[in-house]
């Protein structure tokens, strides 16, 4: 499951959601589709049925809207916004010590 860092606090307006990185001291602001998708993964756990959420109304395809929501959460993993609660986390070794 992912859920945003220890580092992370966010919050959502009617224009979207800020999410400030305490660690980096860097702000990230989320138009309304990726609001969704961040409501999505803190909220409901998940982004089962969300493409499709997107795509039916506006005549998108719902594949290809999955496809960038995967990506856009790849995104955020990789600059450590998010983790994955399933993975276990490495140890940390400290440097006086290897």
């Amino acid at each position: 499951m992912l859920t945003p860092a220890d580092h992370i606090h966010h919050a959502t307006g009617p224009d979207g959601t800020a999410v400030l990185d305490v660690r980096r001291q860097t702000w990230l602001m989320l138009d309304k589709d990726a609001s969704r998708i961040w409501h999505a993964l803190t909220v409901r756990g998940g982004t089962a049925g969300l493409a499709d959420e997107i795509a039916v109304p506006t005549g998108q395809d719902p594949q290809q809207i999955s496809g960038q929501i995967a990506a856009f959460i790849d995104e955020l993993v990789a600059a450590g916004v998010l983790v994955d609660t399933d993975r276990p986390r490495r140890a940390r070794r400290r440097w006086w010590r290897r």
